[in-house]
């Protein structure tokens, strides 16, 4: 059982309303996460703010491989689901996916590899080696690799909570 219970939109403050309403509308539903932070506006909005800022400039398969990644590392179950999810519609086999933990690079070509030992490195390391960087400015500019950091970091962040706080999947 969850350490905090989820708020429904009716019994969040204020503040975290709005949010809320807007997640319902962009994901078909309310997510725990999302309901749990509900408790704490700022950093629901805060954390919402910086996920909407990774939608744009780095492709969606780059973004995903490399949160469900960090999930997988952390044995986050919560965003895992999600972001499998995420990551196959981005384009990623379930082959790929469940491959990731084992011997699989032969799955993924040389940008994923990157993807997968950058999120690898910055997750469990916590920095990453120089080659791999030089890896991802082959093909990545600045701006997809300041994205790429941000969401390994957001992974990090809410596979964290997720732990921290033991939310559940509805």
């Amino acid at each position: 059982m969850s350490f905090v219970q989820p708020l429904s939109i009716n019994e969040a403050p204020d503040a975290a309303k709005p949010i809320l309403e807007a997640i319902e509308e962009k994901f078909g539903q309310s997510m725990n996460i999302f309901s749990t932070l509900a408790h704490q506006p700022d950093v629901l909005g805060g954390m919402t703010q910086i996920n909407d800022g990774l939608q744009n400039d780095l492709p969606a398969k780059y973004r995903e491989l490399a949160y469900y990644k960090a999930s997988q590392l952390n044995s986050c179950d919560y965003c895992s689901h999600y972001h499998r999810q995420a990551a196959k519609k981005a384009g990623l086999s379930d082959e790929q996916l469940d491959s990731m933990n084992v011997s699989g690079g032969d799955l993924f070509d040389e940008k994923e590899q990157a993807v997968l030992k950058y999120a690898e490195q910055l997750t469990t390391k916590a920095n990453v080696e120089p080659s791999v960087v030089k890896e991802l400015k082959l093909f990545l500019n600045e701006k997809q690799l300041v994205t790429l950091a941000a969401a390994v970091a957001l992974a990090n962040f809410t596979n964290r909570i997720n732990h921290g706080l033991d939310i559940e999947l509805p």
